[in-house]
């Protein structure tokens, strides 16, 4: 502490310094100017007519740890009004003898060294109060923080971050319990961070033992206070302190609080361990210290490192217990959504078994829809860039994508696995009719030399006939319309006669056999096809009865739309407009035709080529069926191409 003593003028012939000895080394000066006002005690010699003055500039320098006190010499004043007696050590009508002068200054200074002293208490009592206030701050705010963190490694950095900032440590880092096949147990070095150094973390393990100062705590389920790891053996715990960090770094460890995660049965789930303190409480404290101070010399580690306050013990061993908690709860939510994740996609698996035209596709349409989500993300302007999916929203959109056609499990599986516009048994049954007819024109005419022209001429007909229906039974669209194909078909049939052995007329082509062979386009008839658009409900009804978490609440509503069209032609309730249904569910929407489009092996065409399935997907969004702003999306972002190289 500078100690000062200012002699103003008109005090000189008042002093006596023949005899002044400075033991205490104190500055004598003769002004005002000179005096920086930083912990400093400072005795004032001055004229009782000077006082006022002198006192004034006096103020413009004070703070905390400034302390002055006065020395006046003169006849008392007739009022002290604007004194402040507080600050007059002594009121003097006669010159200070040496003596007399020694005697005085010491005086002055020691009390104005007991009242900075008292001063620099208060400071720390301040300083302690608003850091327990921070720290209490900061417990509340970590207990709402770790709860709502789900990532677990941002929660690993979380807990380390939050560490450090109660603390003011410079490093840190956070080791969790592992257990091996045979039931050997061990410490993963998991998260680690140093302020203003980037060091590469490399995960590794090392043995649960004593041998280390982690693995003391882990074993030992204790928190370890080390004021200074250089001295670690001398605290008899079998301890040595590896420096190998240290001198890869750069670094020097000196300070360091070792905390046990405990769960809720006091098992010990993982150590957090704190490096360097730089929280100390003194006029420069701010409570930031962990993020604003740089060790980046000897000198700094000299200066700034302290040991680890004895409060933190117990402070950051409540916080290690949230956190152990927190992460339990991470890794048994993980676990959980996991198991459900595969029960999904076993379940699509199991859905897709039925009808291996198919596999794959539920999948296929859910990573084309996370990544049209993925890019709407990035989209800023029209009315796109009013949408943004969250990790959670992505998630929800994959689930009713993986979902989208579960409902088909109610649908009869014959038509799915429909190749041609007749059941392969029906197409045998009526080519054996006709066979039967060729036969029954054949036994005819088998008498009956004379109309041998005749019966060539009917077999050939019939020869013909069966060539057309083979044709028309084909799912792909052809020329002429299949109506009145199938119509000139029956006409001609009906001119040739054709009996059951018991004299009754047989109808060659049936019913049935007319109303799928005038099928225009594919292989399904409408009551059929009817039945194939129940599956959207069916998945709806099914999927409506999970009890999904509040996230994934419109998993349901997005899988029912996604055949739903923008012009009202789609189903299952022909809803017109962007507003009727989800963007997600138009997401889906492209991503099912594309597939539909771009796989090989559905039993009723051949995959399209790439430039023609893109051509389809603009003409779908210019007849305004699909969206044409997602349309854009998935052209201009080329996701299919990102898609095929996942399957490649």
């Amino acid at each position: 502490m500078e100690k000062i003593i200012v002699i103003t003028a008109g005090a000189e012939p008042f002093l006596d310094f023949s005899g002044y000895k400075n033991a205490q080394n104190i500055n004598i000066v003769h002004d005002f100017d000179v005096i920086d006002a930083d912990e400093l005690m400072c005795l004032i010699f001055v004229k009782a007519d000077e006082y006022a003055r002198s006192a004034e500039r006096l103020r413009g320098k004070k703070n905390k740890t400034f302390v002055y006190s006065f020395v006046v010499f003169g006849p008392a004043p007739d009022s002290y009004a604007g004194w402040e007696l507080q600050t007059i050590s002594e009121l003097r009508t006669s010159p200070l003898s040496g003596s007399e002068l020694e005697f005085t200054i010491n005086k002055s200074f020691m009390a104005m060294d007991k009242s900075l002293q008292a001063v620099l208490r208060e400071k720390y009592s301040e300083a302690m109060l608003e850091d327990t206030r921070r720290d209490q701050d900061d417990l509340i705010n970590i207990g709402r923080s770790l709860s709502i963190e789900k990532d677990p490694q941002k929660l690993l950095s979380l807990i380390l971050y939050l560490s450090k900032k109660i603390t003011g440590a410079d490093a840190g880092s956070i080791y969790l319990m592992e257990e091996d096949e045979d039931k050997q147990k061990w410490l993963r070095f998991k998260v680690s961070e140093t302020y203003g150094r980037n060091i590469p973390l490399t995960e590794f393990v090392m043995p649960l033992n004593k041998n280390s100062i982690a693995g003391y705590v882990g074993v030992t389920a204790k928190v370890l206070n080390i004021p200074d790891v250089s001295k670690v053996a001398e605290m008899n715990l079998g301890l040595t302190h590896n420096n190998s960090y240290d001198e890869q770094n750069n670094y020097i460890t000196r300070s360091m609080l070792v905390v046990p995660m405990l769960n809720h049965h006091d098992e010990v789930i993982g150590v957090i361990q704190l490096i360097n303190s730089k929280e100390e409480l003194s006029d420069e404290y701010r409570g930031d210290e962990a993020f604003n101070v740089l060790l980046d010399s000897k000198e700094a580690f000299d200066r700034y490192v302290v040991p680890f306050n004895e409060k933190y013990n117990d402070l950051l061993q409540a916080i290690a217990g949230q956190a152990a908690v927190s992460i339990e709860n991470n890794t048994m939510m993980i676990q959980i959504q996991t198991q459900f994740e595969e029960f999904v996609k076993a379940s699509v698996n199991a859905i897709e078994a039925r009808d291996p035209a198919t596999s794959g596709h539920s999948f296929r349409v859910a990573e084309v829809c996370v990544a049209m989500a993925k890019a709407v993300n990035e989209v800023e302007d029209g009315y796109l860039g009013e949408f943004h999916f969250n990790d959670t929203a992505i998630k929800e959109l994959e689930f009713a994508a993986l979902l989208h056609d579960f409902g088909k499990v109610y649908i009869d599986l014959n038509i799915f696995r429909k190749e041609k516009k007749l059941f392969q048994k029906d197409f045998e049954s009526l080519m054996m009719r006709l066979d039967y007819l060729y036969r029954c024109v054949e036994l005819s005419f088998c008498m009956q030399k004379n109309s041998q022209s005749e019966r060539d001429l009917l077999l050939a007909q019939i020869k013909d006939i069966k060539d057309k229906i083979k044709l028309l039974n084909e799912p792909s669209v052809m020329d002429g319309s299949p109506d009145e194909i199938i119509e000139e078909i029956i006409k001609k049939i009906k001119e040739i006669p054709c009996f059951y052995p018991d004299g009754a007329d047989m109808d060659v082509v049936t019913i049935n056999d007319k109303e799928n062979l005038s099928i225009k386009r594919g292989s399904l008839n409408i009551e059929e096809r009817k039945e194939i658009e129940t599956h959207v409900t069916h998945t709806y009804n099914f999927v409506s009865r999970i009890p999904w978490p509040a996230g994934y609440k419109d998993i349901p509503e997005i899988a029912l739309r996604h055949h739903e069209k923008l012009n009202g032609t789609g189903y299952p309730d022909r809803l017109a407009g962007r507003e009727s249904t989800m963007l997600q569910s138009r997401m889906m929407a492209i991503a099912d035709i594309y597939d539909a489009l771009a796989s090989s092996d559905r039993p009723y065409k051949s995959s399209v080529p790439m430039e023609k399935i893109l051509i389809i997907l603009k003409e779908e969004a210019a007849n305004g069926t699909l969206d044409p702003d997602l349309v854009d999306i998935f052209i201009n972002k080329k996701i299919y191409e990102s898609v095929a190289k996942q399957h490649a």
